[in-house]
């Protein structure tokens, strides 16, 4: 059976949000491969033909710029589908490595075409992935090109928060360990920039972590939300006042 791709890149992403969900538990039953922490799981360049089912642990897409900087795109956790970028082409747009010792089964893009041709729930759900495709992308490119290094960071430990978080009262513990290094990739920003700018959110009461965040770290969502307002607010009242 020949690879069936995608035209553009459009329906990729639409393809990443819809196996997301649980519409791939038919698929994911077989046995897996255990992948060590710091393992590659596939580099960027090679060939694609296949995405991978996280069935435990974690893993870290990332996109290797030309000046050889890391730029990291999302980190995945258990019941996530991951290395879907790209079903239109036949090359890896990025690369993926376990953040821990985490257990992977390969699905290849026949089989989930051939699910979502088979359910009609899986269409309906991947037609609507593609209404919201391309809001989803002028936000992201927004966050990166146009926000202060403060609004993106809290903004992106707001949704890690969300992603990767465990309560515990007032506040949510990450249950990933993220060094400043790979928040500085994730925003953008240099690591010293970054640095600076979680001291600021620590003294301010909106996060707490231990030296090199090694043992824990904790956001106070409703602290860092307020920040966000007014700093948004500061902005609009800054922008008006031009």
């Amino acid at each position: 059976m020949s690879l069936l791709t995608f035209p553009t890149h459009d329906e990729c992403e639409a393809v990443s949000s819809l196996f997301r969900g649980d519409l791939c538990t038919s698929l994911t039953s077989r046995p897996g491969v255990r992948i060590e922490r710091g393992e590659l799981v596939y580099c960027q360049g090679d060939t694609s033909g296949s995405v991978y089912f996280l069935r435990t642990g974690l893993i870290k897409t990332s996109l290797i710029t030309e000046d050889g900087r890391e730029q990291i795109l999302r980190i995945y956790k258990p019941g996530e589908v991951f290395g879907e970028l790209c079903f239109c082409t036949a090359t890896r747009r990025e690369e993926a490595v376990a953040l821990e010792q985490s257990e992977i089964v390969k699905l290849q893009f026949t089989e989930l075409i051939e699910h979502l041709q088979r359910s009609t729930p899986a269409l309906t759900s991947f037609l609507a992935t593609i209404s919201h495709h391309l809001s989803d992308a002028y936000e992201q490119i927004r966050l990166l090109s146009s926000e202060k290094v403060m609004t993106r960071l809290i903004q992106t430990l707001l949704r890690l928060a969300m992603e990767m978080g465990v309560p515990e009262g007032a506040w949510v513990r990450f249950r990933i360990h993220l060094s400043q290094e790979d928040l500085a990739r994730m925003i953008g920003a240099r690591r010293e920039v970054t640095s600076t700018l979680l001291n600021q959110l620590r003294g301010l009461g909106c996060i707490d972590y231990t030296k090199r965040g090694q043992s824990h770290f904790l956001v106070n969502t409703a602290e860092l939300e307020h920040r966000l307002h007014a700093s948004i607010s500061k902005a609009t009242e800054n922008l008006h006042a031009i």
